[in-house]
């Protein structure tokens, strides 16, 4: 699977997909399956959670869904999650971090993976300077 983790670029090298479509414009799901993971991860001091979010989103059987805008409130992340559903289901995020600016420059850290997942398993994609923790489920 396409797997890179860039280090250190000083803009944004996302190629945004046309239909991405913002988060805001799904449904809340009613609960959120990664809580637990989500607190222990803002419990423990090496940790620093930026983003929890979960939504309602329909794709058919032999279809991609659309893309959906992940940013988080400071904009510290940027970028999206988009999910296809073929003979597997496949995830694919790109995602950049952009934690704090050195010597007025800003460097933004890219998560850009497409990963081969099943159904109600927590999935971990990691870059050495943020992760992702993503579960599929459906409704």
């Amino acid at each position: 699977m396409p797997n890179t983790e860039v280090f250190e670029q000083t803009e944004s090298q996302i190629e945004w997909p046309a239909d991405l479509t913002e988060l805001s414009a799904y449904k809340k799901a009613d609960t959120l399956s990664l809580a637990d993971a989500y607190a222990a991860l803002s419990k423990d001091p090496v940790y620093t959670p930026v983003m929890h979010a979960a939504w309602l989103q329909t794709v058919a059987e032999g279809a991609s869904g659309s893309p959906v805008h992940i940013q988080s409130a400071e904009g510290v992340l940027n970028g999206f999650v988009h999910i296809q559903r073929g003979q597997t289901l496949q995830l694919i995020v790109d995602l950049e971090y952009t934690p704090a600016q050195i010597n007025n420059e800003a460097l933004v850290y890219r998560l850009n993976e497409n990963r081969r997942i099943k159904l109600n398993e927590v999935h971990y994609l990691d870059h050495p300077k943020f992760g992702v923790v993503a579960k599929v489920s459906q409704l």
